[in-house]
Formats: C-alpha cells, sequence, structure tokens
C-alpha cells in the first residue's frame, strides 16, 4: 500500500515536527472532512465550490502534477493552482512558469481534469522560495494561473477553528478537525492562529503577535508592525506605547520624558506631572525611569530611591537648568543626582561603562517617567473574544495621553 493519505499508513521517518508531516496531516484533514475541504477551497480558489468538482484525488510528495492515471482528453488543459502556503505568507507576484527542476511537490489535490493544485508548504517566516512559481509539468497539459495563491497558515487554521468552535462539524469529523489542531499545537506551535488572544493559547510568541496587531488597530499604523510598540503622532512629552506580555499579564507600557526635549516638555507642565501621579488611583503604575541618552539612544538605567512624587517635584525645579553635559562635567553631576537620590552609587558602573568607559564625548539626562497598566491574561482573552479589547486598551492610552495634555489617537 502506498497511499501515504491512509490514515493508518506510516509515512517515512520524518520527526512528528517535519514539516512533511504538518502536509500530510494537512491533506489527511482535506481528505475526510468535507466542510474542512470546502473550507480550503474557498481561501484557495473561492469561485470553486466542492459539490461541483469531481472526487478529489490527494497525494503527498510526488514529482509530477498529475497522476498517471488522470486521461486528459487530447487538446484539453487542467486548470492549475499553485499554493504558498506559509507563516503569514507574503503574495508572491512572481508569475508562474515552467521549469525543469528536479521538484518534489509538497501536496497534491487533483479534481479529474477539472482543477489542479499543487501546495508549496514552509513553516519558516523566510521570503517567498522559488518552488511555488517555478514548476516541472513532466508534459502534463496543466495551465496555472499567472501567479500562485498565498495562503497564510494562520488564516487556515483560524478557518479550521471555527469549524469547530462554532459547531458546523460533529462526530469524527469534529474530532479529526481538532486532533489536527491540537497536532499543531504540539508541533507547531509558531504557526498556529493569532486572531483572538484566546486563538493564541498560551503560546508567547503568538500572544505577542496578537498583541502588536491590537496596538496597531488601537493606534492607526502598521508601521513598526512585528515590534509590538507604536510611535504616537503629535505628541511632544511622549514617543511611543508598547504593549506586551509577561507573567500572565498584558500590559500597556509608555513613556512620558524619555528624552532630554520630552522631559522639558514634560516637567514644564506641572498640571499633566500631576495628573500623570494621579492615575495611580486608577489602576496605573507610574515609576521613576532615569536614565542617560546620546545620539538616539537610551543606556544606563537608574535604580532611583526617591519615591516618585519627590523625584517629579525634583525634576519640575530643576529642568530648566538639564541639558547636555560634556565629559569634564560629568563626575561633579553625578554626585548631585547621587545626592538628590536620583541615582545610586552601584548604578556608577552602568554609566561608566557605556559613557566614562567609551569615546562619547556627551551625556544627555533624560529624567523620565515609566507607566504601565495591567490586564491579567484571562481578561485581557475574554475583552478580545467579545471585540472589545481594542477598544479598552485605546481608553487606557488616551487616559494617558489627556493626563499628558496631548492628543488622543482615534478610532
Amino acid at each position: 500500500m502506498d497511499n501515504h493519505l491512509n490514515f493508518f499508513v506510516p509515512y517515512e521517518r520524518a520527526a512528528a515536527w517535519h514539516e512533511n508531516q504538518l502536509t500530510r496531516a494537512l491533506l489527511v484533514v482535506l481528505h475526510y472532512s468535507p466542510m474542512a475541504h470546502q473550507a480550503w477551497l474557498r481561501l484557495v480558489a473561492p469561485d470553486k465550490h466542492l459539490h461541483n468538482l469531481p472526487k478529489a484525488d490527494f497525494a503527498a510528495q510526488r514529482q509530477r502534477v498529475l497522476g498517471t492515471d488522470t486521461e486528459v482528453p487530447e487538446g484539453e488543459v487542467v486548470p492549475g493552482i499553485s499554493v504558498w502556503l506559509a507563516p503569514d505568507a507574503a503574495q508572491d507576484s512572481s508569475p508562474i512558469k515552467e521549469s525543469d527542476r528536479q521538484q518534489i511537490l509538497d501536496g497534491i489535490v487533483n479534481y479529474g481534469t477539472e482543477l489542479a493544485v499543487v501546495i508549496e508548504n514552509k513553516i519558516g517566516w523566510g521570503g517567498v522560495t522559488e518552488q511555488s512559481h517555478l514548476i516541472n509539468l513532466h508534459g502534463s497539459p496543466v495551465k496555472f494561473e499567472k501567479e500562485p495563491v498565498s495562503v497564510a497558515w494562520q488564516q487556515l487554521l483560524g478557518v479550521l477553528f471555527d469549524l469547530v468552535e462554532r459547531d458546523l462539524v460533529s462526530g469524527a469529523e469534529r474530532m479529526l478537525i481538532s486532533d489536527f489542531l491540537d497536532f499543531v499545537e504540539e508541533h507547531f506551535p509558531l504557526i498556529g492562529p493569532y486572531s483572538t488572544l484566546a486563538r493564541c493559547g498560551d503560546e508567547p510568541f503568538r500572544v505577542k503577535r496578537r498583541l502588536d496587531t491590537i496596538l496597531g488597530e488601537v493606534v492607526g499604523t502598521d508601521k513598526d508592525k512585528g515590534k509590538g510598540a507604536r510611535d504616537l503622532p503629535d505628541t511632544a512629552k511622549i514617543a511611543m506605547a508598547w504593549l506586551g506580555f509577561a507573567s500572565d499579564k498584558v500590559c500597556l507600557s509608555m513613556w512620558p520624558g524619555d528624552t532630554l526635549t520630552q522631559s522639558r516638555a514634560l516637567y514644564g507642565d506641572r498640571c499633566a506631572v500631576d495628573a500623570v501621579l494621579a492615575l495611580r488611583s486608577a489602576g496605573w503604575h507610574v515609576m521613576s525611569n532615569f536614565h542617560w541618552g546620546f545620539m538616539a539612544t537610551g543606556y544606563a538605567w537608574a535604580n532611583t530611591p526617591l519615591p516618585v512624587e519627590k523625584y517629579c517635584d525634583y525634576w519640575v525645579n530643576e529642568i530648566g537648568a538639564t541639558r547636555e553635559l560634556s565629559r569634564s562635567e560629568w563626575e561633579t553631576y553625578w554626585a548631585k543626582l547621587e545626592s538628590a537620590k536620583i541615582v545610586e552609587a552601584d548604578d556608577k558602573k552602568e554609566f561608566d561603562a557605556h559613557f566614562t568607559g567609551t569615546q562619547r564625548p556627551k551625556a544627555h539626562p533624560r529624567p523620565g517617567l515609566g507607566c504601565e497598566y495591567k490586564w491579567p491574561l484571562e481578561e485581557a482573552q475574554r475583552l478580545d473574544a467579545h471585540g472589545k479589547f481594542v477598544e479598552k486598551v485605546r481608553e487606557r492610552l488616551n487616559q494617558m495621553l489627556t493626563a499628558l495634555h496631548e492628543p488622543l489617537v482615534q478610532p
């Protein structure tokens, strides 16, 4: 028996986490679940319907697009679709060309002579490879569309999750899809869906991807997508916000006064400083964030022993005289900060490592604040499942911007 799609036939000796095992598992699901098959077909060929197509023939790890038993009437051609299946799959705009390369097609689904679908599966985040657009027809009468169809693993798995969660499948079909999703979660956790926090499970990578998407929706930009942070437009006292995940908490972090220029704007507005401190009664954690800067980069964060209220009082009084410091001024200024309990003696090691022991001629004091608002992950998951978490994050972000007298982000 050489049918690798028979569930009871062992498939090679590849490890469970090998991408060939994932391809086979997907084809098994499509083979046995009409609902999953139709959902897949809608992603690959939206104008096709399973009930209107001939019975599908599945194959994995085959050289030829068409099986040797497929008979195509002379003069006719079989329409073909090449699928690029990858995490966050980018659109492959390269035209499909016939090639003489020694190919092994990851997956093939043939619908008689009406449609041939070939699948190139990847589980990494590299760029589009040539396999999806250079295809060896081996003389088969197949005519492919102009360019490959890109399908993201997250999108496909999200659709399969929908079938289960919305009770659109039952019995053995439901169990099969659920087992496949469990298989992916165990052996390929990074490629899973992140359309909601709940679907991310407890996989930190996917949770962070979802939070990055949420913050992009909150601020209204995909610039710096993937980094978890977004710049805030038209603000003087603050530059960015970050939405992250640690210790079963989702944390919105903001850093007013993170540069000397921002600090001058912040501490020059006493009402804004007081309003930020008052946010502690609304669940915000506000702390000192003193560090040093050179050019556009921050260095040598201090462990400030002074209570944050007194820290703010100090800088409201001192900000007018705070400026860039030349090397000859560093020791005197450090002694002043240590006396005022802005820095501790042990902090000097970091300062020396990044400034005194380098060729940097200048140092900028950056007397900022660190502000955090946290949600338990379970609460964030519940809000996100009901489409409410973007709104909640925007409310908290705008709460901080209101305190700072800065423009609000709009839906």
